[in-house]
């Protein structure tokens, strides 16, 4: 498949586009350079008529847009780029009849669920707490509506706390003090990305991923398992 994949430089983008790139011809769409990649387009996610043109003549997009946390303040950029940037790639898909759509959500979507709530892939309403929490809730809820409404087969993928294992840094590039359940190291939500590509018969899905003892208690990452085919590579010892 021809795949654009969008947030090309970030924390899951770049080891996804090199995982993605050894089984699909892929496009890189970055607002910063990708390095050392020749097949990528610089340009801002807001801005609909550059989105539309790097997507047309693709089969599919993966999305791994992360704006850093400290954007999500109300005179900040996050919650435009997460929400208008998002709708952007939904609307160019359709218009381009891309054939998959994946997305990096998050477990942010039922951070306002009690503490001891079961994660699911269909809890549902949604609920979310903190103004990133409510920008992945919002993408979501977009993504369903133009499954919908058009047909567009759409993969969520719902990792947690997402760290390079190597580096041992955050998704902000801060150091990594510990683990929780949530953990999961960037190269296997990329792992995730892939698998949702490839799979059959995806109408819309919701799949959470984590990589510890205490995140398949929590939430439903067997299912995700049998229904892609994916395992995390890199385990960390934890439990509720």
């Amino acid at each position: 498949m021809n795949v654009l994949l969008t947030g090309a430089a970030g924390f899951v983008g770049r080891p996804a586009v090199d995982l993605i790139g050894a089984e699909h011809d892929v496009t890189a769409f970055d607002i910063r350079p990708v390095e050392h990649y020749d097949r990528a387009i610089q340009g801002d996610v807001r801005d609909y008529a550059t989105v539309e043109a790097a997507m047309a003549g693709h089969d599919a997009v993966v999305n791994t847009i992360m704006a850093p946390g400290a954007s999500y303040r109300m005179d900040g950029p996050g919650f435009d780029i997460n929400v208008r940037g998002f709708l952007n790639l939904l609307e160019a898909a359709r218009q381009c009849r891309v054939r998959r759509f994946v997305h990096t959500s998050s477990g942010a979507v039922h951070t306002g669920y009690p503490a001891d709530t079961f994660l699911t892939h269909d809890l549902y309403p949604l609920r979310a707490s903190g103004m990133y929490a409510l920008s992945k809730l919002v993408q979501e809820e977009l993504a369903r509506n133009y499954h919908e409404q058009y047909g567009l087969s759409i993969a969520c993928i719902r990792p947690w706390s997402i760290i390079d294992a190597e580096r041992m840094v955050t998704t902000d590039g801060a150091p990594v003090h510990g683990y929780s359940f949530g953990t999961i190291d960037r190269r296997d939500v990329a792992r995730a990305l892939l698998c949702a590509l490839n799979a059959p018969d995806i109408a819309y899905e919701c799949f959470y991923v984590f990589a510890t003892p205490g995140g398949y208690k929590k939430g439903d990452v067997a299912r995700t398992e049998a229904r892609l085919g994916w395992k995390p590579v890199y385990r960390f010892d934890v439990d509720l």
